[in-house]
């Protein structure tokens, strides 16, 4: 044998990420990439992991990340090493509407408020274009692999602000122009918010518009859709006809198909008890719109809890002018009324509600870890002023977990339900800062968390098919090129990791079982220690 790889992976269970079953093979790596996967001992490296006792996987694709405003930063790599450590080698970033460009001159602003639980601090927007901002975050080096998206919302901005109103003809046409522009210059497909400003305000003929223009480039159009709850203030009548939640996905499918586009439902969920019940005609709604030809599917992440603004739930007529209704009393008499409403027939509680960041905020500090009840009992006023109290405070920039997402501690029927369908990926949804001394715990135990107790001491599905649901498949939903599979010709991004211990490691703790992993031939994570001497990942553009 000759050291003809740089890098030989010898004596484990290789999991190739396509769902077929596990098998043993050396990988053999050269330049960044799997050149061999041959039987047992007969190739050599200059350098050899012993993989014995493990599998070996393709790197982890979370195909749905808010990195995008560390990625700028210097040290991006240091304050997303959990991700690293949990074996996520390829972020698919811009999610929800947001994304670092375009922006124009007058726009960062907007930007930068929007994008304000995002980052961990503030930096010059030294682009314009989609293809700018890729050109400099390459320069400076990513500690990923990483695949940008284009934000609805950020484009919006661009061209017409937070105007709370349908475009104009003009408009409609200057958006559908720079959506086109950022997917030309490299941006995988356009992400939408319809829950945040300026998403909010967009309705279904503009979103099949743009969904034209993903159609006609041939990428992908992932969205937050309005309503993850079955009821709401998004859609009339409000107690009669579908569950919200079922009318979202409902709306979205019908743009998607009249557009034409590639449908990604982001981090399909459940919100509050008595929403729980919908899960079966929301998963039954999106297999009829694959059976009448829609490609649409879905991601979710291995918690019943998960990270948003604190406005998040707040109406869409509140947050237009939102820093003059929060202090109107008649607003808030409105608002109080309607939060009375919905949290009774939601079943979320006040407890369900914890702040983790208070906006940057000195006299939110004291409130960071605390739920909205135990935040009211602490300042001596109801809930609701309480919620208020810290959305007003923060002017909407807090950080929040929102408990009851598809389950509790005692039930986690729907979840389980998501988990386990084909059409799911498995994604982190996260939000990861130094910002808070609370983080969301999917940052730290997502894709090790599904390995090991969802498919191995649960059953809910096969590990091989786990691996391909973090690899492969969202890779081709994105189309990331050379990535999610291990096979000649794609990049060596690795994870090693044990079958039998593999597992989250607690509250921002590091992962168990996570043996190794490789990004672009190099180790860059060895028994949960991160070497970040140089950025070893790759800015992938779309072709």
């Amino acid at each position: 044998m000759t050291d003809e790889f740089d890098l030989v992976v010898r004596g484990g269970d290789v999991i190739d990420g396509t769902g077929r079953p596990r098998f043993a093979a050396d990988v053999g790596i050269k330049e960044g990439r799997v050149a061999a996967l041959t039987v047992p001992g007969v190739i050599a490296g200059k350098e050899t992991l012993d993989a014995r006792g493990f599998v070996v996987a393709p790197g982890f694709v979370d195909i749905h990340s808010h990195a995008d405003w560390l990625l700028p930063l210097d040290d991006h790599g240091e304050i997303l090493a959990p991700m690293l450590r949990q074996g996520v080698t390829s972020l698919v970033v811009g999610n929800c509407g947001h994304s670092l460009a375009p922006v124009t001159k007058d726009s960062t602003r907007l930007a930068d408020v929007s994008s304000e639980i995002l980052r961990d601090r503030a930096f010059p927007y030294t682009w314009r274009s989609t293809a700018e901002m890729l050109d400099a975050i390459e320069g400076r080096g990513v500690a990923f692999n990483v695949a940008f998206l284009a934000g609805h919302g950020t484009i919006r901005q661009s061209v017409m602000g937070n105007a709370p109103r349908a475009p104009a003809p003009g408009e409609l046409g200057a958006l559908r122009r720079a959506t086109r522009d950022a997917l030309r210059e490299g941006a995988f497909g356009l992400s939408a918010g319809l829950a945040y400003k300026p998403g909010v305000f967009a309705k279904s003929d503009e979103l099949a518009s743009l969904c034209n223009v993903v159609a006609e480039e041939g990428a992908i159009f992932t969205v937050h859709g309005r309503a993850y709850v079955w009821i709401s203030p998004f859609y009339k009548p409000m107690l009669l006809g579908a569950p919200h939640n079922v009318r979202s996905v409902d709306e979205l499918v019908t743009a998607a198909k009249r557009g034409g586009a590639r449908l990604q439902l982001s981090h399909q969920i459940f919100i509050g008890r008595r929403t729980w019940r919908t899960y079966p005609t929301v998963l039954r709604r999106i297999e009829e719109a694959v059976a009448s030809g829609v490609d649409v599917a879905f991601d979710a992440f291995p918690y019943t809890v998960g990270n948003t603004t604190i406005n998040a739930i707040l109406p869409a007529w509140v947050l237009d002018h939102f820093e003059e209704r929060i202090r109107d009393p008649k607003v808030l008499a409105r608002l109080r009324r309607e939060f009375a409403m919905f949290r009774l027939a939601l079943g979320l509680d006040w407890s369900d509600i914890t702040v983790t960041w208070g906006g940057g905020k000195a006299s939110l500090e004291p409130l960071e870890g605390l739920d909205i009840a135990a935040i009211a009992r602490r300042l001596g006023v109801s809930p609701f002023d309480a919620y208020v109290h810290v959305s007003r405070e923060s002017s909407g920039a807090a950080r929040v977990l929102i408990g009851t997402y598809s389950g509790d501690d005692s039930d986690e029927e729907p979840l389980r339900a998501v988990l386990s369908h084909r059409l799911c990926a498995f994604e982190t949804d996260a939000i990861l800062t130094r910002r808070g001394r609370f983080h969301n715990p999917a940052s730290f135990g997502t894709f090790p968390r599904v390995l090991g107790r969802y498919s191995r001491d649960l059953g809910l599905f096969s590990l091989e098919e786990a691996v391909r649901r973090m690899t492969s498949f969202p890779a081709e939903r994105v189309g990331l090129p050379g990535i999610g599979r291990l096979a000649p010709g794609y990049a060596a991004d690795l994870v090693l990791f044990d079958p039998l211990r593999v597992g989250e490691g607690g509250p921002n703790a590091v992962p168990v079982g996570i043996d190794k992993v490789v990004l672009g031939g190099h180790v860059v994570v060895d028994r949960g220690a991160t070497r970040l001497d140089r950025p070893r990942g790759r800015v992938l553009r779309r072709r």
